[in-house]
């Protein structure tokens, strides 16, 4: 069980083991030390911050039951980031095909306060944000889930083979042909920038 107020940071293995006898404390601190970054997740694969929050609580309940079996035979976070996957994948599944997804919110996420604060450069770096967007939207789903995993997430090749289940090979293999397709629709707009 944990401690109240205790200081010691648990390991993620203890965390479990101690939701896994009873302890909903350590389900919380779960939630509190992978939320960012889930819903990060999120958020990268569906582009709209109120979907997002949706598939993690969706995603939390999940896990919230299903932790109690959890076996560790991948890293906790994995499994975490498996099962946020996969709930804003099917939440993307699920849009009418007619509806255009913004990605307002994450382009003003990843404004770069450093850059030249000039309206035709600030212009200039919108477009390009969005131009690379929408070139990540148009790939087939497993070189754009590489993709967010590798670039978004910062993931290594191992932990992405986790998530997908896949080998890390594999894993290789998807993120040079998706590199390469963005590589190509990117080409023609970066040489007239």
């Amino acid at each position: 069980m944990l401690e109240p107020g205790s200081s010691i940071e648990q390991s993620d293995e203890m965390l479990v083991a101690a939701f896994q006898k009873g302890d909903d404390r350590a389900f919380e601190e779960i939630v509190n030390r992978y939320k960012i970054r889930l819903m990060r997740l999120a958020q990268s694969v569906v582009h709209n911050e109120e979907d997002a929050w949706d598939i993690l609580q969706e995603a939390l309940v999940k896990v919230y039951k299903k932790l109690k079996t959890f076996k560790g035979a991948s890293k906790l976070y994995t499994w975490l980031y498996r099962v946020v996957m996969n709930h804003a994948i099917d939440k993307v599944r699920r849009r009418p095909k007619v509806v255009i997804t913004s990605t307002e919110d994450l382009l003003h996420e990843m404004s770069d306060k450093s850059v030249d604060s000039r309206p035709d450069t600030k212009a200039l770096n919108k477009e390009l944000k969005e131009q690379i967007f929408k070139a990540v939207d148009s790939l087939p789903e497993k070189h754009k889930k590489v993709v967010l995993l590798r670039e978004v997430e910062d993931l290594s090749y191992k932990e992405i083979a986790e998530v997908l289940n896949c080998s890390e090979g594999t894993v290789m293999s998807r993120l040079y042909y998706a590199r390469e397709k963005l590589r190509e629709l990117l080409e023609p707009y970066l040489r007239m920038g």
